[in-house]
């Protein structure tokens, strides 16, 4: 199997070894509500990354949220004046939930289907039927992502301390030369109230990336699927069976893609590229049947994903404005043709000096500059955290051993984001693994300095709203009812009355000017949460 996969990781897109490479794009969220338009963008991106590589001809097909139907399907930001009338009812006396955002049909040009197990299946079967030997199908999922049901972290996922887990761990194969890029140039902002959470720019909305209750009874697709029955009860796996959350509340488990792509020829290698919550599970596809203690799969495959097995990731938002977007595939897709998704040049990467810019010199450079919350991860990292034996084993590297030696070790990729992120830090010490965890630690109590200022501050907003809550109430006692008759008259006849009722309360402009220092503070926590995540990518690195 090491050397069929070899062979995957070796092949370029477009290159010789290769009678055709295949694009399957999947994408989209359970749910209207949890269906952010980024993920249109990410798939309108790729695009354009086709294109600006020649490759515009390729063969592929898009499954996305519910494929052509005309129903509004996709979430956006309505970007609404805060202080409009409508914004400062829902704000002060609520309910919140959904003022922000508008809904409309998707505009991709060509979809082939529904993102649903269903629609997968059959997508894969066809494959499965037209697909030859040196043909090569590369996946890329954007949507959302979960854990395995009633599941902790992965058990070959151990996390590290600290408030953030860094999650899993190498495959035995040489992915430098694997994973090649094009043949041309041969890798969330959450509705929430600030006065009780101010989160990161990435972080999902609504709860795409949770399980809904009753998530055992939702629908499975009907037909001549094999469904798995590992991971689907209650019982917990010894493995990070994570799943993919699929339109109309649907999933599909790692098992479950992996049994599906299993009906693929043995001789078709497989490239994932996966940027859901949770998205490392989905490295066990390297695995027979998605699960490591049944040895490696026959098949050739290989991936790079977002983060860990038991991290979120970065990227859902509604916001429709791409220069703000930080997720995996921005940076992996960058990487690879030159451009950036809003048009900026961008240097390829070519850490081994080869002319071209391989899918892992792509993941290294995500690695390396993605200002996102996320802990990329490949197969490799997953194969070896499985199989590494090293405790107690004399004369074998570990995190701890000098950095000289563990670099003498790396390939071109790996010795780029060890000295990248130890420039980048000032880290210079022999032992670079406790240089690491020093500064994790020195970064970690600043932040939570920064948190107890935020605390404060939300505790104003939070009082302040409070008060002017009640005096609305007292005076329109209606207003709390917004089909009551009443509150529509006020609304619509009175509308600055009401209004001028709300800003010019006492205590309004206290409430505004902690707001703003929320967003201030709270730019500066998540500047240091990200320096702790791009430290914990290097002590990632190095255990691997």
């Amino acid at each position: 199997m090491c050397a069929s996969l070899l062979s995957c990781l070796l092949l370029g897109l477009g290159g010789p070894l290769v009678a055709d490479d295949h694009i399957l794009t999947i994408g989209g969220g359970p749910r209207p509500e949890s269906n952010q338009i980024s993920l249109e963008n990410n798939v309108q991106f790729l695009q354009r990354v086709l294109k600006r590589l020649d490759l515009e001809g390729i063969k592929q097909k898009i499954l996305f949220s519910d494929g052509g139907d005309t129903q509004p399907d996709l979430q956006f930001d309505g970007q609404r004046d805060p202080e409009d009338l409508r914004m400062l009812l829902a704000d002060i006396i609520g309910p919140s939930t959904g003022a922000r955002f508008d809904y409309r049909s998707s505009l991709l040009p060509i979809v082939d289907g529904t993102a649903e197990p269903a629609s997968i299946e059959t997508t894969l079967k066809e494959y499965g039927a037209q697909l030859v030997n040196g043909d090569r199908l590369i996946v890329y999922f954007t949507g959302h992502g979960g854990r395995a049901r009633g599941e902790t972290p992965a058990a070959n996922t151990p996390s590290p301390r600290g408030r953030r887990p860094s999650g899993d761990e190498r495959e035995t194969t040489n992915e430098s030369s694997s994973e090649r890029g094009p043949t041309p140039i041969v890798e969330r902002a959450a509705e929430a109230d600030p006065s009780t959470k101010t989160p990161t720019k990435e972080e999902p909305t609504e709860k795409a990336d949770k399980p809904q209750e009753g998530s055992e009874q939702r629908p499975r697709p009907s037909g001549p699927a094999r469904p798995s029955t590992e991971g689907r009860g209650p019982r917990r796996e010894a493995f990070a069976n994570n799943i993919l959350h699929l339109w109309k509340g649907t999933d599909m488990s790692v098992v479950e893609w992996t049994e599906k792509l299993d009906e693929l020829p043995k001789d078709v290698p497989v490239v994932a590229v996966m940027v859901q919550c949770y998205s490392g599970g989905f490295g066990n596809f390297i695995f027979k049947g998605g699960n490591p203690s049944k040895g490696l799969a026959e098949h050739p495959r290989c991936g790079f994903f977002s983060t860990v097995p038991d991290r979120v990731a970065a990227g859902c938002t509604p916001n429709v404005n791409e220069a703000d977007y930080r997720e995996y595939s921005s940076y992996f897709f960058e990487a690879l043709c030159g451009e950036s998704r809003t048009g900026q040049a961008v240097t390829p990467p070519d850490y081994d000096q080869d002319g071209q810019t391989s899918f892992l010199e792509a993941h290294a450079y995500t690695v390396l500059t993605a200002r996102t919350i996320d802990i990329p991860v490949r197969t490799t990292d997953i194969y070896l955290r499985q199989v590494s034996k090293t405790t107690g084993k004399e004369g074998l590297l570990t995190a701890s051993s000098p950095v000289a030696d563990l670099l003498a070790q790396a390939n071109p990729s790996e010795r780029a984001v060890v000295e990248g992120i130890s420039r980048e830090f000032g880290l210079t010490g022999t032992d670079r693994a406790k240089d690491v965890e020093q500064a994790i630690k020195a970064k970690r109590e600043e932040k939570q300095r920064i948190e107890s200022d935020l605390r404060r501050h939300r505790t104003t907003v939070s009082s302040a709203k409070r008060e002017i809550s009640a005096a609305v109430k007292r005076r329109w006692p209606t207003i709390t009812s917004p089909w009551h008759p009443e509150t529509a008259r006020l609304v619509t006849e009175e509308p600055e009355v009401l209004r001028s009722a709300i800003i010019e309360h006492e205590r309004y402009a206290e409430m505004k000017k902690a707001i703003e220092t929320i967003k201030y503070l709270s730019d500066e926590s998540e500047q240091k949460e990200l320096q702790v995540v791009k430290l914990e990518r290097l002590k990632y690195w190095l255990e691997t």
